[in-house]
């Protein structure tokens, strides 16, 4: 996904220097609205620009709202959330939405972003990209499992997935690998993290921890298999 989101940057002749993306719910997202942009409304996106040129931005997107649009729509729930993915990297490089006009040209660059991305290339990935693509997916205050990430992706063994998070070792910039646990609901992985780090980030985002273990584990399992469509 990193390297189509540069692709589409290139194709429309400019620079990315970062397109940090972060996934949350639509109660997050409307906080963020009423706090930053004084709106009292849900929404999709939050777009933080923080640099024109190069390109480089800070975005929001409450999946649950991007699902709930893509039910209404008729859509794919993957492609959907493409699309708002690059809707905001668009706003970046002066595409707008205010009037039909600009409404029509934003659509149409979106379609021809859309239609650039190969989800059939992705076994030409390295799994641990794979792996680390799916990891972002993940929305603040829920949790996905090992397994249930390997089962997706084809990859045969949950141990893998395990594998690809460990080799990040301390750097994980914008991949949320505390959201990853195991299928008991056990912070099996708090190892390869800082003294207590596993548990603090997943309470800050909402999620209980007792004695290692999430709980309502039940509720707040994000299943790819059930909230992707490829």
């Amino acid at each position: 996904m990193a390297e189509w989101i540069q692709k589409v940057a290139e194709r429309h002749g400019r620079k990315l220097a970062l397109y940090s993306v972060v996934f949350c719910d639509k109660e997050f997202l409307l906080d963020y609205n009423r706090r930053y942009l004084g709106h009292d409304y849900h929404t999709d996106i939050i777009t933080f620009p923080l640099q024109e040129d190069p390109v480089s931005a800070e975005v929001y997107i409450s999946v649950d709202r991007v699902y709930e649009q893509a039910d209404e729509l008729g859509e794919s729930r993957h492609r959907e959330l493409l699309r708002v993915i690059i809707h905001g990297l668009l706003h970046m490089m002066g595409y707008g939405d205010k009037t039909e006009k600009e409404s029509q040209k934003m659509r149409k660059a979106e379609s021809d972003a859309l239609d650039q991305y190969q989800p059939s290339g992705r076994s030409s990935t390295h799994f641990y990209e794979q792996v680390y693509d799916l990891v972002r997916m993940i929305p603040k205050g829920r949790v996905s499992t090992y397994g249930a990430i390997a089962s997706f992706l084809g990859l045969g063994s949950a141990r893998m997935v395990g594998w690809a998070l460990n080799q990040l070792k301390g750097r994980r910039g914008d991949i949320p690998a505390h959201r990853v646990i195991n299928a008991q609901g056990i912070l099996s992985g708090k190892n390869f993290f800082e003294p207590g780090e596993m548990e603090s980030s997943l309470r800050s985002e909402g999620v209980e921890v007792v004695n290692d273990k999430v709980m309502d584990f039940k509720n707040l399992f994000w299943d790819p298999s059930l909230e992707l469509d490829w």
